[in-house]
Parts: C-alpha cells; sequence; structure tokens
C-alpha cells in the first residue's frame, strides 16, 4: 500500500471523490503543511495557521497507478484558481498534491506537466513533499458517506463521473482471468522495444469487455476519456467498446471524440475494434471528408494513427468503395513497420474478395517492391499456384 496527498479545496468533497475510485483502499481528511502543531478546524479556518484542507488517499499499487489518480484529481478541480475551489475561499483551500515518498516526485509532476502543457495561463497547484499532517476531527472523516445532502463543493455531474468510472474498473477486474493476465502482455508485445512497450493487462477477454461496455454505454464522454487515460489496457479497450455503442446514436459527437483521444488507442487491437466502427463508418457516405479526416492520420508520424487510417477503410471496403484503400495501400509501401505492413496487406485481401482483378492489377502493379508480410497478407485466399507466383517475383 502507498499513500498520497490531494488538496482540492472543500477536502468532503475531494475525499468523497477520489474514495469511489477502485485501489483506494482507505482516505481521511485533514490539515496539511502548516505551522500550528495539532491544530483545530476552528484555527485552520482562520487561514493564520498555513495549513490546507487535504485528503490522505492510501491506495494498492497494484491496482491504480499514482499517474491514474493524479489524473482524475485534476478532473476534480480548476487548475487555475488561486486559493479557491467552487464557493470556497481562502488559503486553506488551496490546491496541491503532497508524497512522502521521493519516488513519487516524477509521476506527480508528469501528470502536473501534461496539466500545465493545456493551459497558457501557470497552475496554481502546489506539487511538493508533505511536511506535516494532522487528521481532521472524527466528525469530518467520510463526512458526506455520514451526510449525503451534506455541503459539497463538486457538482453532480463531477461525482456522478467519479462513481461510473470506478464502478467501470471494478467490474473489468471482478472480469480478470489470471491465465489471461500472464498471457496477454507476451501477446501484445509490452517488453522493452517492442510496439507495446509498458502496456499492462488485467488479464479480461474481449467478450467480457464487450458486456461491461454495453452495461455503461450511456456514461458521460468524461467517464470514457478517464478511461481512455486508464493504465490498463482493457479499460481503455471498454471505453472504445462505448463509443463503438455510442456511435450508432451519436456519430457526429462520437467520431469527433474518437479522433481527439487517439492517444488512449495505442495497440493493433485498439485500433481495430474501433476504427472500421467509428471513424470507417462515419466515412461511408462522406467521401469529401476523406480527405482532412484518413489521410491526415495517414501521414502522422504515430504508427498507430497510420494504422487508424487504413483500417478504418474496412468498412469502405465492405460498401464496395475501394479507391481510398488502394491509395492508402500505395502510399504505405516503403512503410518499416510489420504491424502497417500487415494492415494494408488485410485490407488489401478484403479487397480481392469482392474485386479479385483489382487486387491483382495492384499486385502486378507493385510486386517488386511490395514488402513479403504485406503480400503474404494479401494474398492469402489466393489458390496455392497463384500464391507461388507472387511470393516468387516478390521484393525480399
Amino acid at each position: 500500500m502507498k499513500t498520497i496527498y490531494f488538496a482540492g479545496g472543500c477536502f468532503w468533497g475531494t475525499e468523497h471523490y477520489m474514495g469511489q475510485f477502485d485501489g483506494v483502499v482507505e482516505t481521511a481528511v485533514g490539515y496539511a503543511n502548516g505551522h500550528v502543531a495539532q491544530p483545530s478546524y476552528q484555527q485552520v479556518y482562520t487561514d493564520q495557521t498555513g495549513h490546507v484542507e487535504c485528503v490522505r488517499v492510501t491506495y494498492d499499487e497494484s491496482v491504480v497507478a499514482l499517474r491514474a489518480l493524479c489524473r482524475m484529481f485534476f478532473r476534480s478541480i480548476d487548475p487555475l484558481l488561486l486559493n479557491c475551489q467552487g464557493e470556497d475561499v481562502g488559503t486553506r483551500y488551496r490546491t496541491g498534491i503532497y508524497w512522502t515518498d521521493d519516488e513519487d516526485r516524477a509521476e506527480v509532476e508528469q501528470v502536473w506537466q501534461e496539466v500545465q502543457d493545456r493551459h497558457d495561463a501557470p497552475l496554481a497547484v502546489e506539487k511538493q513533499p508533505l511536511q506535516c499532517f494532522y487528521p481532521a476531527e472524527d466528525y469530518h472523516q467520510d463526512y458526506l458517506y455520514k451526510n449525503p445532502e451534506g455541503y459539497c463543493h463538486l457538482s453532480l455531474a463531477t461525482l456522478k463521473m467519479a462513481r461510473d468510472y470506478g464502478l467501470i474498473c471494478r467490474e473489468l477486474r471482478a472480469c480478470a482471468r489470471e491465465d489471461k493476465r500472464d498471457i496477454l502482455p507476451r501477446f501484445f508485445k509490452t517488453g522493452k522495444g517492442e510496439y507495446g512497450e509498458g502496456d499492462m493487462f488485467l488479464g479480461v477477454v474481449v467478450p467480457d469487455a464487450r458486456k461491461v461496455a454495453k452495461a455503461h454505454k450511456d456514461v458521460s464522454l468524461d467517464v470514457v476519456e478517464a478511461m481512455l487515460e486508464s493504465q490498463w489496457h482493457e479499460c481503455r479497450l471498454c471505453a472504445l467498446l462505448i463509443l463503438v455503442e455510442r456511435f450508432k446514436s451519436h456519430p457526429d459527437e462520437v467520431t469527433e471524440f474518437y479522433l481527439s483521444h487517439t492517444g488512449g488507442i495505442n495497440n493493433w487491437d485498439l485500433v481495430d475494434l474501433s476504427a472500421p466502427y467509428i471513424l470507417g463508418s462515419y466515412l461511408v457516405g462522406k467521401p469529401d471528408m476523406r480527405g482532412r479526416l484518413l489521410y491526415g492520420l495517414a501521414v502522422s508520424a504515430n504508427m498507430w494513427e497510420q494504422r487508424i487510417a487504413v483500417v478504418s477503410t474496412l468498412m469502405l471496403i465492405r460498401h464496395g468503395q475501394f479507391d481510398d484503400t488502394m491509395k492508402l495501400a500505395e502510399m504505405f509501401l516503403q512503410t518499416r513497420h510489420d504491424l502497417m505492413r500487415k494492415a494494408v496487406g488485410w485490407m488489401l485481401r478484403e479487397v480481392g474478395k469482392r474485386d479479385e482483378p483489382r487486387l491483382v492489377a495492384f499486385l502486378e502493379d507493385y510486386k517488386s517492391v511490395m514488402p513479403r508480410t504485406m503480400l503474404r497478407y494479401a494474398i492469402e485466399k489466393f489458390p496455392p499456384h497463384q500464391r507461388a507466383y507472387f511470393m516468387k517475383i516478390s521484393k525480399s
């Protein structure tokens, strides 16, 4: 177990909010980083003791990472306000993150900088070691659990977001299988220098993740956004499956959201289970938008965005629209990424199922320069003699 300290305005609301998250095992409110020992609430209220209302969060680091808690904390505050949150004003309501283990500094500062990079004005959120912490009086502890109608500076929407996010995470963890937890990191290449380096897995299979997604398809996009920032692969997958469900009724909103959150779509299954059913479906009847959306992703330096562009055309192919697949295939003939070679070959194969002469003509034009992996995927459904013909003269 580890501890971290958050100051986010009135500690009643911050404690209730942080206590919703999976992996948080205990919270306590108190007064931190002041110059008076064992202060009372009445003393702190004067703003003369230097203390800040603060929440001590004890968490299981095998379940939730510190950076995840910090990101969720930032969702509950206005980080630009100095000595003020909601209707509460005073130095005791300043915001901050305080650590007792110096090893936590880097993660706190990383998340702090992520937030700073999204703002022009400087953040008002302190980030420093904890100097002291004095637990508050008993009546302050778990205040909103004891008094559900009591004062809270956080909005009902913010608290609901926290509850929904915590519930989904717990449901996913309940679906985890130990055998899959061991297998999936190897399958998705999470080792040093591999394409999925650093990704973490609970051990949840796709059908179970899909069940959770369907049960929570109406959660707010704030919840989905938080899920896409999760350390857990299956949480990000579940978020994307929620978007696939939501796309059916809100295509414009979901597509815009999807394209602005590609940072969390960082493995091939996350791309393949979402891109065709969101971006691809969106573009079926919108040929005028493909240049900006598909090809904008295709020229990205991010390999996962490139794969989104290519795999999205699966839905176009299913509607008999092959031109963009062929153009993208030509663009990626020189790609050095094995996963892109496989994606292009897969899409070419899908074209060939519906229009074999067009695929054959493409292969005849480019067989000598096409990477062998791409070619193998493209001709997988050809008869043996035809596969042998193309492989014999393909690029090594």
